[in-house]
């Protein structure tokens, strides 16, 4: 199968292209910079995240994953930024779509569990109304862009993604290396995850299953709160996991971008169990002691 990626250089992208390679499946990566399609398989397309380049042939699927980054501390032109970054990709993934189509064509495309809002210790599915939050406001704006192609069209309401090598884990390890770790916040409220083998997998899951449509929470089924969470990963390092960070001193540190590292929910992963996914790591101690081993 022919596949189109955008954001292939991201943490996700990364691991999916090198998945789908190893399947024998083509892969048309769009990205800033000038790439080398080095490996097999493999042919990088330069874009400029606004409309995908006529190089680019008619494919199977399309995996919208591009977006800047939300973990910098946002000032007014930098939150227009993370709207428009997200908004564009799709809008050309989109109009793309429009004017390449074929039947049984997939359209994959990223959001997130902030959709919901800071819903905290609410659960959470795909049939739950949007918050009012910043965050939820980018994800509502980001899913709109998706409308109008022929395709298939599944969102993923993506959790926090954990690998230890880039992501949000990698940051949250020194602390706990330094004797401090401990839950963020209240430490009650739900904190949503995947590990990333199991995000790639999802990914892959749903673009061969016909019968998926829509949202789709991309998260671990097993809900856990932040102080499990910290508890777990204590644990896992063999570190304590007791040193509380209060969300006053995270919101003088980040400014109003704390509220993606003390906020949260319980989101359930219904479409998933429904179609027979299987997760490889649904419990966050096996999960970071495969990570962390």
């Amino acid at each position: 199968m022919k596949y189109l990626i955008t954001g292939g250089t991201g943490l996700v992208g990364g691991r999916l292209i090198a998945s789908l390679l190893a399947d024998g499946h083509e892969v048309h990566n769009l990205g800033r910079g000038v790439g080398k399609s080095s490996k097999k398989g493999l042919v990088h397309h330069q874009w400029d995240g606004k409309a995908v380049p006529d190089s680019v042939p008619v494919v199977d699927v399309v995996v919208n994953l591009a977006g800047a980054s939300i973990g910098k501390r946002w000032n007014e032109a930098y939150k227009k930024l993370l709207v428009s970054s997200r908004v564009e990709a799709t809008t050309a993934c989109t109009n793309y779509l429009k004017k390449n189509s074929k039947p049984g064509q997939v359209f994959i495309s990223a959001s997130g569990f902030n959709y919901y809002g800071d819903f905290l210790e609410t659960p959470v599915t795909e049939s739950s109304p949007a918050g009012t939050s910043f965050m939820s406001s980018i994800c509502q704006q980001w899913e709109a862009a998706t409308a109008g192609t022929s395709a298939r069209t599944v969102i993923m309401r993506i959790s926090v993604v954990l690998d230890k090598e880039d992501g949000p884990l990698a940051k949250m390890l020194t602390p706990y290396k330094l004797f401090i770790g401990g839950p963020v916040g209240s430490g009650k409220q739900g904190f949503p995850w995947i590990h990333l083998d199991d995000l790639v997998a999802g990914i892959r899951f749903i673009a061969a299953n016909d019968q998926i449509n829509g949202p789709v929470n991309m998260v671990a089924p097993n809900a856990i709160r932040q102080q499990e969470f910290a508890k777990a990963l204590g644990k896992a390092m063999g570190r304590p996991s007791f040193f509380r960070l209060p969300k006053w001193v995270l919101e003088l540190v980040f400014g109003e971008m704390s509220v993606v590292l003390w906020g949260g929910a319980f989101v359930e992963p219904k479409v998933l169990k429904a179609n027979g996914f299987q997760w490889k790591y649904p419990e966050i101690g096996n999960a970071l002691k495969q990570l962390l081993s």
